[in-house]
């Protein structure tokens, strides 16, 4: 069993079955859950204090996700994904957000953008930064895009394929303070996502946004000691631009 922090309780004036489903699911992207890790429908609903009928629901629909299979009649694991496979789910969640950020693009108003702004030389001031406090920056900044595009549907269809935990995104930040340039790359890219919002041009923000999330995914899935850390983040944005 994962030794990582327990589950949140639930909230009884909400759904049981969405708030399982939600706090399970948040559990994968975490690391409380490790890929391949078994779980019970029983395990599970004594950790979160409810019935096994909500947990019940919320499995069916972390089965459809393809997060969880099951292994027995009372009992599933975690989804390893292949390398090929993860790195698929990844650049779909990339293409996803790339149209979210166009469907933000009319919508975001001027003091959102000098919010985004601020985000962006804040990331790029301190060299020094921790992860912890880069990775609230770079998440404020995707939050400000979220919002103005308030499209719901969407948003879940990006969660559904976002599940790779903290430790994954801070490796790959921490990687960064050996390679100055890709650092730079990735503050370029949020530059160019800003300018072409201000373009208020939806064609231009999805293929920007696109590029940098593309290398992005490049960069997380590169080990922080892999001396190909440079080179996969030039990749992605070739490929982004292809």
């Amino acid at each position: 069993m994962s030794t990582a922090p327990d589950l949140p309780p639930l909230q009884r004036a909400q759904s049981l079955a969405n708030q399982a489903y939600q706090a399970i699911r948040e559990g994968i992207a975490t690391g409380t859950f490790a890929a391949g890790e078994r779980v019970t429908e029983r395990g599970l609903a004594g950790r979160l204090n409810v019935s096994a009928t909500p947990v019940r629901e919320a499995l069916r629909r972390l089965e459809q996700d393809g997060l969880i299979e099951r292994v027995s009649a009372r009992e599933l694991r975690v989804v390893e994904h292949s390398p090929e496979s993860l790195h698929e789910l990844l650049l779909t969640g990339a293409a996803l957000r790339a149209l979210e950020a166009r469907f933000a693009t009319p919508k975001l108003d001027e003091a959102a953008l000098d919010r985004m702004a601020a985000i962006v030389d804040a990331l790029g001031a301190e060299p020094t930064r921790t992860v912890a406090e880069y990775l609230r920056l770079a998440r404020e900044f995707d939050r400000e895009i979220e919002r103005a595009a308030d499209n719901p549907t969407l948003r879940g269809l990006i969660q559904s394929v976002t599940f790779l935990g903290p430790e994954r995104r801070a490796r790959s930040v921490e990687s960064m303070r050996f390679h100055p340039d890709v650092a730079a790359r990735r503050i370029q890219g949020h530059r160019e996502i800003l300018a072409a919002l201000h373009s208020r041009d939806p064609d231009a923000v999805e293929q920007t946004f696109r590029r940098h999330a593309v290398a992005g995914v490049d960069l997380l899935l590169t080990d922080s000691d892999d001396e190909t850390v440079e080179g996969a983040a030039v990749r992605g944005q070739g490929k982004a631009s292809a």
